[in-house]
């Protein structure tokens, strides 16, 4: 079914979606700049700034909202922090040539951040204000710079098993990448042949998949089986992101791309474990 219904005219495209402890759905809407709050209105991550795109979200155990924001001002970049309603700061800075996407947090509060369009991964320790490269490998690369997917390198991030788990849009993969005492170890192709965007775990290992150019979301068991949970026909359109709930699944369309311009939450009812996204506590 359909939650919502965004407008494509003004730049409302959700791209990124996280659920709040208390239940409150929040998604970035990349081309407004803005952060879409179910119980209120959308809020404008930067003041003043129009030509910032809010990509990646993520949420912390205090239910804090970290949005990641591309801009090609050095004092915009980075990921910003909801302190209040209607108050974001700069919660670590970076620069501007960084193609920001999907972020996500370790149980140490590290902060990992995915740059699309060098193909890199940042990191940010607990207590630091900047985005630092922690791997720059070929597998994180985009391909081509000729259209949206082949210039989508590592795109979607989340920690599963002691490990950090990206996509590559571009080479149509999902990776596992080591963590070792904090720095990368052993990347590994697990899945190729899906260009996804970003993508959620559930509590037993379940993988769902955001496959944008396909307008599908893709189930992977523990087992490596494999089901289409949803197509164009349930209301997908360049669908991007994904957050579990106890009963199903919520799935963004149109972040970027799409055919029919119809940008969307939409909401999929199914057997699911729940949700397994960390939320670690971090310093003020």
């Amino acid at each position: 079914m359909i939650l919502t219904t965004f407008d494509h005219g003004a730049g409302e495209t959700p791209e990124n979606i996280v659920v709040l402890a208390d239940g409150t759905i929040c998604a970035t809407l990349l081309l407004a700049g803005t952060v879409w709050l179910s119980d209120g209105e959308p809020e404008r991550v930067v003041p003043g700034e129009t030509g910032a795109l809010v990509v990646g979200l993520a949420s912390d155990a205090e239910s804090r909202l970290y949005a990641a924001v591309r801009s090609a001002t050095d004092s915009v970049a980075g990921i910003w922090r909801r302190e209040a309603p209607r108050r974001w700061v700069r919660f670590a800075a970076a620069e501007a040539r960084a193609g920001l996407n999907g972020i996500t947090f370790a149980e140490d509060g590290t902060l990992f951040a995915a740059d699309s369009v060098n193909g890199e991964i940042l990191c940010c320790p607990p207590g630091d204000r900047a985005l630092r490269l922690w791997l720059a490998d070929e597998r994180l690369a985009p391909t081509s710079p000729d259209d949206p997917v082949s210039s989508t390198g590592v795109n979607g991030l989340k920690i599963w098993d002691g490990a950090l788990w990206a996509t590559n849009t571009a080479q149509g993969t999902v990776l596992r990448i080591g963590i070792d005492q904090g720095r990368p170890g052993e990347v590994r192709p697990v899945y190729t042949g899906i260009p996804a965007d970003d993508f959620a775990f559930d509590r037993s290992g379940t993988l769902y998949l955001a496959v944008h150019p396909r307008d599908t979301v893709v189930r992977i068991s523990p087992d490596g089986t494999m089901t289409t949970l949803a197509t164009e026909a349930d209301g997908l359109d360049g669908p991007t992101a994904i957050a579990v709930l106890d009963d199903g699944l919520l799935v963004t369309s149109l972040g970027m791309l799409g055919s029919r311009h119809r940008p969307t939450i939409v909401r999929l009812s199914l057997d699911v474990a729940g949700p397994a996204l960390p939320r670690p506590s971090m310093p003020g």
